[in-house]
């Protein structure tokens, strides 16, 4: 379902669900097997073809339950991957030496629930970054700390803990420096 005009495509979508609530939602199990089949594939659809194609979420039909259950693994999908390109946009805003848009960008890549990925700690390393780029030494060395831990308990956390050294070791000076330069010199 494509539309030119905004109010057209919202007056297709309307009546398109409407015409589907009428003609009574399929049975559970049904829509539970479809969902299984649906799922996988149209998941890993580019927005516009899982939103506004019939490969995507509209592939489930009747089934609202299950078109709700993919459409917030989707959102989520996308949050997830919209967080890693802000984070490269603080980089390299940082990089550049616009240290509070970068800031501002690095806090949009938060992880709101790190609790699914108990053995990986972003957030700490990106407050920590945060807390360098806003010239903050005390938060630096908190969130430094809490990443230091997380290093010693999973590996999977060592790489932004040579980051965050590189930043401690040259705090004050450009993001720049401290990301490269100062990785391996106190």
């Amino acid at each position: 379902m494509t539309s030119s005009s905004p109010t057209g495509f919202l007056l297709a979508l309307a009546g398109g669900l409407c015409l589907a609530a009428a003609a009574g939602a399929a049975e559970p199990t049904a829509c539970e097997a479809k969902y299984k089949e649906v799922a996988p594939a149209a998941i890993k659809l580019p927005y516009w073809e899982f939103d506004q194609s019939e490969a995507g979420w509209r592939k489930l039909g009747n089934c609202f339950a299950e078109a709700s259950q993919l459409l917030g693994r989707y959102v989520r999908k996308q949050e997830a991957e919209l967080r890693g390109v802000r984070w490269h946009l603080a980089q390299t805003l940082a990089m550049s030496g616009d240290n509070a848009r970068a800031a501002e960008e690095a806090l949009k890549s938060l992880e709101p629930d790190e609790a699914r990925h108990p053995t990986f700690s972003w957030n700490t390393y990106a407050l920590a970054t945060v807390a360098f780029l806003r010239q903050d030494r005390a938060a630096f060395d908190v969130h430094y700390e809490a990443h230091r831990i997380a290093a010693e308990k999973h590996p999977e956390n060592r790489t932004n803990l040579d980051v965050l050294t590189g930043l401690s070791n040259c705090f004050g000076r450009p993001y720049k420096d401290a990301y490269g330069r100062c990785r391996a010199a106190p």
